[in-house]
């Protein structure tokens, strides 16, 4: 009798330490697996320097390092972030900048702090400062 209860205790403890384990193996794949969701919600829709730009900034921002941290398309940027009015534009235009993109202008900025409030929202706004330049000829 004590054998058989001290061997169902050894199990239910290697059981529970198995199941441990196995929570923050998952865990950590999915932080490391942040970038690629993040890429996956919206491919197809914005240029992929774009996504990976905007990912960089706001993992930054929020002190993320590498490619971890969970960015959501409705994470809202003043509440998540602290973006709002001039931190909204600095961070448009430090994104378009190390893009290497066009910067916006000051009348394209202004409508920036109407437009823009989400995740989603800044993608859809910076989407037409990444698109190629058509030539007209």
């Amino acid at each position: 009798m004590r054998l058989t209860v001290i061997v169902a205790v050894v199990v239910l403890a290697l059981g529970l330490i198995a199941l441990i384990r196995a929570q923050r193996i998952n865990q950590a794949s999915i932080e490391r697996d942040g970038l690629s969701r993040f890429r996956d919600a919206f491919r197809g829709r914005y240029a992929e320097l774009l996504l990976s730009q905007v990912y960089a900034y706001l993992a930054e921002r929020h002190g993320a390092v590498g490619p971890h941290y969970l960015v959501s398309p409705t994470d809202n940027l003043e509440r998540e972030y602290g973006l709002i009015d001039l931190d909204l534009e600095d961070a448009v235009l430090v994104i378009a900048d190390r893009a290497g993109v066009r910067l916006p202008r000051a009348s394209e900025l202004d409508e920036l702090k109407e437009q823009v409030r989400s995740v989603d929202d800044l993608l859809r706004y910076l989407e037409p400062f990444f698109r190629p330049e058509v030539v007209k000829g």
